[in-house]
Order: C-alpha cells, then structure tokens, then sequence
C-alpha cells in the first residue's frame, strides 16, 4: 500500500493555522463524516497491536530535529516526536513545537471540559490539519492510546481528548495537536541520509516544553557536532557540498 505526502496549501494554512488568527468557524467534536471515516482509521492503524514493535531495530520513540539548511515552510526550524511503528509502515510523527493561536476553547466549543480553556492548539503537521490529537500523562495505559515513551501517551479518540483534561497529570500536558507529518516508506531514511534531521531519543518535558519557541535552537545545538568535525554527504547527493553533520 503507497502512501504519498499531502500537498495543502502552504498561503491558506499558514495563514489559518500556523501563528495566525483562528479561522471564523465552529470547531466540536462532531466530526463531518469524512474526519468521522480518518478517525475510525487512525484508531485502527495506531491503537491495534504494533507487529513491528518487538522488532523495532531502534527500540525507542525518537525526536527528530530539522538541521539549520531545512527551509520546507511546515518543517523548517521543527521537532518532531516520531510515533511507534504499524503494519503500515507509514511513517508518522507530530511537530511539538509550533503552537497556533486557536485556543481549545475555539476549537471545541461544545465540550463541557474544554469551552472555557485558553490553552493553544499545537500545528501537528500539514497531513489532516482538522483531525485533532492529545498527548498526556498518565499513571496507567488507556483505552485507545498508543504510548510514546516513559508515561505519555497519544489518542485521536474524541473522548479521550476531552477525558485527558479532566485530571491531568502534573508536570506537562495535556498538549492538543492538529494534523500529523506523514512520510511514504523510505522517504523520511533518505532525508536522513541526506542530512535534513539530526535523531535523539525522546524523554522527559520535551513533548510539553513551556518554551516551545527555544526548543529547537535548544535541542538543534544539542544534537549538532563540534564545528570541527567535517561530514561529506553520500556520493550522487542532490547537494554535493560539504556540512557539519552528526553521526547517526
């Protein structure tokens, strides 16, 4: 099964999404039934046992950091929490480190729970921007979440999201995402080798940073190597020059 990337428009999602005003509608829980359709899929594909997952070669959640050179207008400057592999093999993460200017209050209305908050929304990923996630903390696994490291946790479960915040947990989250980054078997390896991430294991705050906008210049001076060390990119790279790139 081929997956391809989406191609939204950058002009119009930028400007609804990404930093901007929210649009002028009404956001709830009652998804249209074609969201209704992508949700019930979403469920299926992350929430039914991982058959990859014991033979995960990495065998951890990784974060990915775009280098300084990445100038792709959903990607540049992001941090991405990559989610466990599926059957699929589709590659899936979510951008942490964007938040939008749509509060969950706007965004869901109709939710007892969620109406009065003025917490922000977080730009996930340009693929299915109206299909919302939560990522939270939680003692014990619940239903229809996917576990990213150590005591987070992932839905796109409606109820889940609205449940999340009804006891969060202290110290981060819960954090609400729209859309996910998305990459075709493969293609997410060559932009590696091609020196478009560096790679770090996810743990702690991270995926609930309070200064999501020193994230990346943070964890992209973590992960980038000395100055002094020279990286030559593969031979029959698009960009034959030479970089400081980290060892991966």
């Amino acid at each position: 099964m081929k997956f391809r990337k989406a191609k939204p428009s950058p002009g119009r999602l930028q400007e609804n999404i990404v930093n901007r005003k929210a649009p002028n509608r009404k956001a709830s829980f009652e998804f249209p039934r074609t969201a209704s359709l992508l949700l019930a899929y979403l469920l299926v594909l992350f929430f039914a046992p991982p058959a990859h997952a014991a033979e995960n070669k990495k065998g951890q959640i990784e974060i990915l950091i775009a280098r300084e050179q990445v100038d792709d207008p959903f990607f540049r400057h992001s941090v991405v929490v990559m989610l466990p592999e599926t059957e699929s093999q589709m590659v899936v993460g979510l951008i942490i480190n964007k938040p939008t200017r749509l509060t969950l209050g706007k965004l869901f209305p109709d939710s007892p729970q969620l109406k009065s908050r003025t917490d922000r929304a977080y730009f996930g990923g340009p693929v299915d921007v109206s299909t919302p996630s939560v990522a939270f903390r939680s003692e014990k696994e619940p239903d229809n979440t996917v576990r990213l490291y150590g005591d987070v946790y992932l839905t796109f479960d409606s109820d889940q999201i609205s449940s999340a915040f009804q006891n969060p947990k202290p110290g981060g989250g819960p954090r609400v995402f729209l859309g996910r980054a998305q990459w075709a078997p493969g293609q997410l390896e060559n932009e590696i080798r091609m020196g478009g991430w560096y790679r770090i294991k996810a743990e702690g705050e991270m995926l609930f940073s309070p200064d999501p906008d020193n994230l990346w210049p943070k964890l992209h001076a973590r992960a980038a190597p000395s100055k002094y060390i020279r990286y030559q990119l593969p031979s029959g790279s698009p960009h034959p020059f030479t970089r400081n790139a980290a060892a991966m």
